[in-house]
């Protein structure tokens, strides 16, 4: 009966840990399809010359971008 409760316990704290992360996810787009708008606004893109991890995060961040979009309509 312990091991139950000790699951149910550990399904409801991941669902409450994924809830969180959803709503940071979704956060996270909105500022950067903000940011994509702003970019489309001027004349020259700007690559980011920060290091791989942070250009690897950044595709990461544009293709959920590009999910939430496509999921939208």
């Amino acid at each position: 009966m312990k091991k139950i409760s000790e699951i149910a316990k550990s399904i409801e704290l991941l669902h409450e840990n994924s809830e969180i992360e959803k709503k940071n996810l979704l956060e996270s787009i909105e500022f950067m399809w903000l940011n994509a708008e702003v970019q489309k606004k001027k004349k020259e893109f700007q690559i980011p010359n920060g290091s791989s991890d942070e250009n690897i995060l950044r595709i990461r961040q544009l293709l959920a971008s590009a999910w939430f979009e496509d999921f939208k309509n």
